[in-house]
């Protein structure tokens, strides 16, 4: 299920102006907040205590080279009433999110999953291109790679398969070098059926004429595999051929839902599961972890 949130045709522009993705972080201050509000009273940043302890929310920017991240603070007060805490929580996303995608901590998503809105927020878009290439990065190299594309519900052929040849031009950016195996695991065929698509794709010939690396098309995974394989699973609600999976393949799962990782852990243990919800907080709480409590570095007082 998509965010409701999401504005496909802002971030496609933003990418096209090359300006730098935002994502929008939600996190909220909880209870345990309270002694560094208390710290706060005596180091004279009274305005932290304020947000902590009041009824407004706090925000800031941090900006990267390819990434911008915009992390709003929910206030304390939020959280008491989860009744009315959904109201508030989608006037605020709905505030935020303009082109930008929504991401939220995990325990606001555990607070959001005991409310009628939970089913709403629970499900988190896949992540745009330029974050499905950072988090495969962060991964290493693998010199095979199998990609479950999304299903894009075109009915023709041709046109599925150029749908899914843009995916994966914005998210390789050129950077196949070293690649031996690329298989795209595509809605558009079924079961074991698999075809090269250099000759119907001219972003797939150009990779062949620079590498010699055939793309290939296929309905499942392929069993024939090697050591040194990634799979990426851009694809909610795909159902995983785990049987099909090379020997300790790392599964990079873009929509990260639970019970994939459930299956892959009770099947295939040989398997590394890697959630990009998990890399995600990871990666972005160590930017905001140090600013959360701090006033902005060009003093510009917060919203």
């Amino acid at each position: 299920m998509k965010f409701p949130f999401e504005n496909k045709k802002a971030l496609h522009e933003n990418r096209m102006n090359s300006i730098p993705l935002t994502m929008v972080y939600i996190d909220a201050f909880l209870p345990w907040d309270r002694d560094m509000a208390k710290r706060a009273r005596h180091t004279g940043k009274g305005f932290i205590r304020r947000r902590i302890m009041g009824n407004r929310l706090l925000e800031w920017t941090v900006s990267e080279e390819e990434i911008q991240f915009r992390f709003h603070m929910l206030p304390e007060g939020w959280m008491k009433k989860t009744e009315k805490l959904c109201g508030r929580l989608l006037e605020a996303v709905a505030e935020a999110a303009g082109g930008n995608q929504i991401w939220m901590a995990p325990e606001l998503r555990n607070i959001l999953g005991k409310t009628k809105a939970g089913a709403v927020f629970s499900s988190l878009p896949v992540p745009e291109p330029a974050l499905m290439r950072l988090l495969w990065k962060q991964q290493g190299f693998f010199p095979y790679m199998t990609i479950i594309m999304p299903d894009f519900g075109k009915e023709d052929f041709y046109e599925e398969i150029e749908a899914e040849a843009e995916l994966v031009r914005e998210f390789l950016e050129g950077d196949y070098d070293g690649l031996n195996g690329l298989l795209l695991v595509s809605r558009a065929l079924e079961g074991g059926l698999q075809i090269s698509l250099e000759e119907e794709v001219p972003y797939y010939s150009h990779i062949y004429q620079d590498t010699g690396l055939p793309v290939i098309c296929a309905g499942s995974p392929a069993v024939a595999g090697s050591r040194g394989s990634i799979c990426i699973d851009m694809r909610p609600g795909y159902r995983i051929a785990f049987r099909r999976l090379p020997e300790n393949t790392i599964y990079l799962d873009m929509t990260s839902e639970a019970e994939k990782e459930r299956l892959l852990c009770a099947k295939r243990k040989d398997i590394s599961y890697v959630s990009a919800l998990n890399i995600l907080d990871t990666y972005v709480r160590k930017r905001y972890n140090t600013n959360r409590y701090q006033e902005s570095d060009d003093n510009q007082p917060y919203k």
